[in-house]
């Protein structure tokens, strides 16, 4: 991967922290949403981004053709279960060594 796609598929996760972090303080609540209907644009801008960050990053693990099924079923669940801390971890970690047990392929003798 890219920085560059790193650094874009990082953004929702920070986003999603920022928006999480918002319901521990119940002024700083108010002052990211004076009412409901922004916050409801809030939690779909939120909520969208997250669920395409999850659908690329599931993509990206399932494409691995050399990489154990064991391996990509926990990542799948870290990534929906955990998201905001597991996809930072697998984003800027995770991909690098996975791709590397993906080009490590044992030749078929025949």
């Amino acid at each position: 991967m890219t920085t560059l796609i790193k650094i874009l598929l990082t953004i929702p996760s920070i986003v999603g922290i920022a928006y999480m972090l918002t319901f521990w303080n119940d002024d700083f609540f108010k002052w990211i949403t004076n009412n409901v209907i922004n916050f409801e644009y809030q939690a779909l801008i939120a909520n969208g981004l997250i669920l395409i960050q999850i659908g690329y990053l599931i993509y990206r693990i399932w494409n691995y053709k050399n990489v154990e099924k064991k391996v990509k079923t926990e990542w799948t669940w870290l990534l929906v279960i955990f998201n905001f801390v597991s996809s930072l971890f697998f984003i800027w970690k995770k991909d690098a060594e996975l791709n590397k047990m993906n080009e490590n392929t044992v030749p078929n003798i025949v």
